[in-house]
């Protein structure tokens, strides 16, 4: 299957265009590339089809939101099904270019396109969250609480949207059809019903808690599950947690973006965290046992005889899990030696004796500086 095109790069836009902007390119590509306009050119009905895709994805807030955040995989593994998807750019054409063209979608996209479109319950909303979590958080796992505001289902009218159980009566427009047909000499145009949207049908008393809407919005507390070693910008998406969709329509999902926050001690290579960690040049010289702090506790480390400045010490499985498999990464001790800058009588005489019994020349990387020179 080949890749799909950008969006953005489909239309001519830039990811940062107003709506009225991106209506204009659409506009302009659709009445190039119409199949009225290239009677038995598969490419142009090919190319319509791929601009009108990209307009109904960033025509629409929710949609574009998700574009923007996860690509063409926020809408599944073959990206937005468009075929059944296409309520904004069906509503919207007759805005965009009046009475023209208005007929050609049962020939291009199925003779049931129209009533696929209008008689299907739209899904919900997908919603978005991000949640802070610190390197100890992500190194054993954690839950934590969040509120969502959403939409769920009208608790007065049971998602009806109807104040009684009269509920919807056929609209009397388009008589239940959803469409309303105009004739204009030999050209026959169908149209989206301006009464009823496409429904077919209308509300006769409207809930007063929702409004006809048969939803409205509630504060819920739901609990988010983060597993030992996410990394930072990884999404969990809670399945249903979304909003409820129109006329009892299937819920969309929450996705929770997790960040990591930047901690004071350890910075994270992958599975791998990395510590600096100071030392005296006696302890250098001579070697020591120091207390290092890990994620979960102190633990004692062995400083060799000769250590560099600079040298990192592995200490195997203290970094994070593995996200995907079996085992944890290692914590990565780096050294830093301090010089220090004020000394006392003492020290002083300490360090003028073993200057002078010093040999520059027995270190190596002394002796290679001045052979350059």
């Amino acid at each position: 299957m080949a890749e799909k095109r950008d969006y953005y790069e489909i239309l001519g836009v830039s990811k940062d265009a107003g709506i009225d902007e991106i209506k204009k390119a659409y506009r302009d590509l659709a009445l190039k590339y119409h199949p009225d306009r290239n009677p038995g050119n598969k490419e142009a009905e090919e190319k319509f089809k791929e601009i009108t895709e990209a307009y109904e994805v960033l025509s629409d807030p929710e949609k574009r939101k998700i574009y923007d955040t996860y690509g063409h995989a926020g809408f599944g593994p073959t990206g937005f099904d468009w075929t059944q998807d296409f309520s904004r750019v069906r509503m919207d054409f007759s805005d965009i270019f009046g009475d023209i063209f208005d007929n050609f979608f049962e020939d291009i996209f199925g003779s049931d396109f129209s009533r696929k479109t209008t008689r299907t319950r739209a899904r919900g909303s997908d919603l978005e969250y991000r949640i802070y979590v610190n390197l100890k958080e992500v190194a054993e796992g954690t839950e934590k609480y969040i509120n969502i505001s959403r939409f769920d289902e009208c608790p007065v009218c049971n998602g009806t949207g109807s104040k009684t159980k009269k509920g919807k009566i056929t609209c009397p427009t388009c008589n239940g059809r959803g469409q309303v047909i105009r004739t204009t000499g030999f050209i026959t145009i169908s149209q989206t019903c301006p009464k009823c949207k496409g429904e077919g049908e209308i509300l006769s008393d409207p809930c007063p808690n929702c409004r006809g809407q048969g939803r409205v919005r509630n504060m819920h507390k739901i609990l988010v599950k983060i597993p030992a070693g996410i990394e930072n910008g990884m999404s969990l998406r809670l399945k249903g947690e979304g909003d409820i969709g129109p006329n009892k329509g299937e819920r969309g999902d929450l996705y929770v973006t997790v960040l990591i926050e930047k901690d004071s001690l350890f910075e994270r290579k992958g599975e791998d965290i990395y510590i600096e960690v100071p030392i005296t040049p006696s302890q250098a010289v001579l070697g020591d046992e120091i207390e290092v702090p890990t994620l979960r506790e102190k633990i004692k480390v062995k400083i060799p005889p000769g250590t560099q400045n600079g040298d990192i010490l592995r200490i195997k499985n203290f970094g994070l899990p593995k996200l995907y498999g079996h085992g944890k990464g290692d914590l990565m001790i780096k050294i830093k030696i301090l010089i220090p800058k004020r000394i006392s009588r003492q020290q002083q005489i300490l360090y003028q004796q073993l200057k002078e019994i010093e040999k520059p020349d027995e270190y190596p990387e002394i002796k290679k500086f001045k052979e350059k020179l």
